[in-house]
Parts: structure tokens; sequence; C-alpha cells
């Protein structure tokens, strides 16, 4: 059985609505309470204006899930959101599965995607009877705020606050290489954050290792992350400032990113790849420079700029985003 981490959508709204289902039902039977309707079908929160999800999957089944969204001001009386404060609106994880560690996981995915979207507090409620969960998210780092009140079921609930803070990391110097094909492509690889499940696209490249120039590094990254033949490097690179989430860690690193040119544009062969890589890699695509912005998901970092500095006359020197 393969454990994964993914966002959540809008089809996974009824799987969402029967884990609620599951964790409310027994929750309430533990605790000698009467079961009760859901006043709205639970998934809908990912319909909500700004809502977004982290999903555990036990190969496709949904074992634990977070829900957040803007923070809306005099408790969600307001319509107007609080600036920098996401509100986390559940987190449930299936009875057969409570006391593994997958809350915990579900949370701390959810905040981290929060991070990614610029908020700096998160907010949540909890039931005051309920001390599993309020020791869950007090070993988070959330604190209580002092606010209480009776929820809509007649339950008290507690109200939690907490700054959001990434741990900086200081990687190793990297190096990245821009491949084109003849008719402007440029080569992306794509990948899931196993912390989280954010999905970005990015040229191949990696770590400089010690004793490496950034040229043997660089080849050395295409080769086991494509397997694909050698192409001509340009030089001479650009530095490229990054400033990016991945692994529940902030990077903050000045890359160099090399131009290249491929005669035909290949099927990256993967076996060479790390086994880290593997459980991350979705995939490649040959985009054509004028789509980079259009892909339907991140390109880190924005590539245009990038390609501008590295080939002044090249096609993209007056794209559809204008002049340099």
């Amino acid at each position: 059985m393969t454990m994964r981490v993914e966002c959540l959508t809008h089809e996974h709204e009824a799987a969402l609505a029967l884990l609620w289902r599951a964790a409310t039902d027994t929750r309430r039977t533990e605790a000698g309470l009467e079961l009760i309707q859901p006043l709205e079908d639970s998934g809908s929160a990912l319909s909500r204006h700004g809502a977004f999800g982290v999903g555990v999957f036990e190969d496709a089944l949904l074992i634990s899930a977070a829900v957040a969204l803007p923070a809306l001001g005099d408790s969600a009386r307001s319509s107007r959101p609080v600036p920098g404060l996401v509100h986390v609106s559940s987190v449930a994880t299936h009875p057969t599965r409570w006391g593994e560690g997958w809350g915990a996981r579900a949370t701390k995915a959810v905040l981290s995607q929060a991070m990614r979207r610029g908020y700096a507090r998160a907010q949540l409620w909890t039931h005051a009877r309920n001390p599993t969960a309020r020791r869950l998210y007090e070993g988070l780092g959330f604190t209580v705020s002092g606010i209480s009140k009776t929820d809509d079921h007649g339950e008290d609930v507690v109200h939690y606050l907490a700054d959001l803070v990434a741990n900086l990391h200081a990687p190793r110097p990297a190096a990245r290489v821009l491949c084109c094909d003849p008719v402007g492509r440029v080569l992306l690889m794509r990948w899931r954050d196993p912390y989280d499940g954010h999905h970005l696209s990015e040229p191949p490249g990696g770590g400089i290792e010690a004793g490496e120039t950034p040229q043997e590094a660089v080849l050395r990254e295409w080769a086991e992350e494509t397997g694909l033949a050698v192409p001509d490097l340009v030089e001479p690179p650009t530095d490229v400032a990054r400033d990016l989430f991945w692994g529940g860690q902030r990077y903050v690193v000045s890359e160099l990113f090399f131009l290249a040119h491929a005669s035909h544009a290949g099927v990256p062969d993967t076996d060479a790849q790390t086994e880290q890589e593997r459980d991350c890699y979705l995939g490649h695509a040959w985009v054509p420079w004028q789509s980079l912005d259009d892909l339907g998901e991140p390109v880190e970092p924005d590539l245009v700029p990038v390609l501008r500095r590295l080939d002044a006359e090249g096609p993209w020197a007056e794209g559809p985003r204008g002049e340099h």
C-alpha cells in the first residue's frame, strides 16, 4: 500500500463528506452525544471562495483531510476577510486510523499550503471536550486565544491561533538547464511535493556536489533526471533568485541557469532518478515558451525573463508580455 499527500479537488467532495461523517459519528458516540445531521454537506467546504484542502491517501482511499479558507471578520459574520489570516475549517481522520498521526499530517500539509498562499497566521475552532484534537493542535503550535462559543449543534468550542513560520533551509548551490527544442519548446519536469501535495513544474537540475563545476553538475542532473542525450550548453549562465516552499521548508537561494539546445523533443528515461525523485515525479512536458504561463499549475521560477537574459536575440525577446 502506498501513502501519499495530495491536494483536494471538487472530485473529492463526496469522499470528504463520508470521511467527516465517519469521524463525527464516532466522536459523538464515544462522547455519549446524539448523532447529528450535518447542516450542509461538509464536502461543500471546498466550494467556498478561496478554499483549499489537502488529503492523505492510502492508495485511492482518503483516510485524513484538512480544509482551509480565508478567515472572515467577526467570527465569520462579516463578509470581509481578515488580512493574512487563514481559517482551518475542518480536519478529519477516519476512525480506524485514529492514533496514527494522520490528522497532524493533514493539518501540517494544509498549513504549508496556506504559507504558499501568503498567509501569516492561522485560526481554528475545536470542541472543548475533545482532548485529543486539542493536544494535536497545541502540539502544532496553536494556542488558545481566550474566545469560546457554542456551535450550531450545542457543543462548546474553543478558538485557537498560530503564527505560520516556515523553517528557512540553506541548500547547497544548484544549477539548472533551460533546454529548448528546434521550435522553441522548453523541457519541464513535473513534481509533487510529498509534504503538502503541491504540484509544480521546473527545468531539470539540482544541487552542485563538492568538487563539481556548475557545468558538470547540470549535465549530471540532466542525465539522472531525463536520461536524454546531452544537449549543447550555451555560455554564460545567469543567476536566478528563487524563493519557494518544498518539503515543509522555505528555500531562498540563487541558482545558475544554463540555456541549451536539443536536436529534438525527446521522451525522458527516468530509470536513473533517485527513489525520492521517482516518488515525486509526475511526468514531463515540452512547453512552447509562449505558453509557460498557461499550464494551469505553477511553473518555478518565472522563466521568460530568464530566457531573455540568456538569449536576448531569441524568439522570446519580445513576447506576449511585451518588451523586456
